[in-house]
């Protein structure tokens, strides 16, 4: 169950969709806030201080790019979970989010156990980075354990993959390179660089190895690194 004193900022300049996320999330127990353009939401934002926010892109005026930038121009706020509402789907649309500082996307028509679902899990990221667990991975980044079970990833990794975001946690990232022994027994020590084929997304990604190990020396934790192939 959400915590029951979780405020949530929903920004959107069409008031139907205004009125069902209210609903929606005054059933889940969140207190909500309302904005219907981008200067009144970071009013309300600096007044009311919500734990979270939940932001259409597409806004006369100024667009949700520009007001989820604004808000981490300001150290207050650089943690502030912020889930872009859009009807796009495009990589370079979520990219241009990512850039502007989203902490997560939800497509239009949006799933409501999906919507509370991805609240919940930024509310509780966010309450983790207060405690010193940083919640956002920079850049393309992937996590898995000693058996390529993915751990986590970063939202551009998912994007340049074109994993969903749901599968994320089901994803065997050795499917990626298939059988070469040399990448699948890399360990602790330098690290190891290869190529990666994305087949969703027929993009060709370069890829770092770098071993994480627990103070035995066993290895525990893969992190590997993304980039575009030059």
């Amino acid at each position: 169950m959400p915590d029951e004193l979780a405020t949530i900022l929903v920004v959107d300049d069409t008031l139907p969709n205004v009125k069902l996320l209210r609903l929606i999330l005054n059933d889940a127990g969140y207190r909500v806030l309302e904005a219907t353009n981008g200067p009144d939401a970071l009013m309300t934002l600096r007044q009311e201080k919500p734990d979270a926010m939940v932001l259409d892109v597409r806004m006369p005026g100024m667009t949700g790019y520009e007001v989820c930038s604004e808000i981490r121009r300001d150290p207050e706020f650089a943690a502030l979970p912020v889930i872009m509402v859009t009807a796009l789907s495009l990589p370079e649309e979520r990219i241009k989010g990512i850039e502007a500082g989203a902490t997560d996307f939800i497509s239009k028509p949006f799933n409501k156990k999906e919507l509370l679902a991805r609240i919940e899990a930024s509310l509780a990221l966010a309450k983790n980075a207060r405690s010193g667990i940083v919640p956002q991975l920079p850049g393309a980044v992937v996590i898995t354990d000693a058996t390529w079970k993915t751990l986590g990833m970063s939202p551009l990794a998912t994007i340049l993959l074109g994993i969903p975001a749901p599968g994320v946690l089901e994803f065997d990232f050795s499917q990626l390179f298939g059988p070469d022994e040399r990448i699948l027994d890399a360990g602790v020590g330098a690290p190891v660089d290869f190529v990666l084929h994305a087949p969703a997304t027929h993009a060709t990604l370069d890829a770092r190895h770098i071993g994480v190990t627990n103070p035995t020396g066993k290895l525990v934790m893969r992190l590997i690194v993304l980039s575009e192939a030059r």
